[in-house]
């Protein structure tokens, strides 16, 4: 049976910066899931910026490369859903949660996923999906 994984910044930078502490452990995490698990990523643009700011130009392309070739599946936001995105930002205001965040919780409801690959534990501690349940991060840095 395969999975629906979210992808977060966080993994992104890991798997892509060569010198970043957790790339190795990014690296494993990735092949047991495409092992054992038969996970389908998914994340959104959002988050490929974010990660993009981090990464020196090769990283940036590598990843870029990585998605063309289906790596993980990018999820369109459409103008119809900036306003569900919008009440995310709105119900998460006291944390001033930012927009890659706040597109991987709406993205959790349409994908009915709670399965998250993150390095954000201050975040993703605090944050629950539409329906009040917590993320099960599948990678947690050691």
């Amino acid at each position: 049976m395969t999975s629906t994984v979210l992808v977060d910044t966080g993994f992104l930078i890991a798997l892509f910066d060569k010198t970043d502490a957790l790339h190795d452990s990014a690296k494993a995490m990735l092949a047991e899931l495409m092992r054992e698990r038969r996970a389908r990523l998914v994340s959104v643009w959002p988050t490929v910026v974010e990660t993009c700011f981090f990464l020196n130009p090769k990283g940036k392309q590598a990843l870029l490369q990585w998605i063309e070739r289906g790596a993980v599946r990018l999820r369109q936001i459409e103008p119809a859903d900036l306003r569900a995105i919008s009440s995310v930002i709105e119900r998460f205001a006291e944390h001033d949660i930012d927009l890659a965040d706040a597109t991987l919780l709406w993205l959790a409801g349409v994908e009915h996923t709670r399965q998250l690959l993150t390095t954000d534990r201050r975040d993703f501690d605090m944050l629950r999906t539409a329906d009040g349940k917590a993320f099960e991060r599948l990678w947690v840095s050691p």
